[in-house]
């Protein structure tokens, strides 16, 4: 079963910004493969303040943190960054 993705407005503007061909491309193809299975596209776990498991994607230069609301079959993308290397 499908989640429905939900992306924070400040992650909105990070997609924004890429060039045309990188959110027509890897981007979007990434953000629909974790609304379909969310845990199976996890580079890793973090946790937040309130001790929820929150996934971390890693495509290209940008990471994706989103957390995954089992319960309401949400997938709640919280931020879009320039990851770490």
């Amino acid at each position: 079963m499908t989640y429905r993705l939900l992306i924070d407005y400040e992650a909105l503007d990070v997609l924004a910004s890429l060039e045309k061909s990188q959110f027509n491309g890897w981007f979007i193809s990434r953000l629909r493969q974790i609304q379909e299975f969310p845990s199976q596209w996890a580079d890793y776990q973090e946790r937040d303040p309130i001790g929820r498991a929150l996934h971390v994607s890693i495509i290209g230069d940008y990471a994706i943190t989103y957390w995954e609301d089992f319960a309401d079959r949400h997938v709640k993308v919280l931020e879009i960054a320039k990851a770490d290397r």
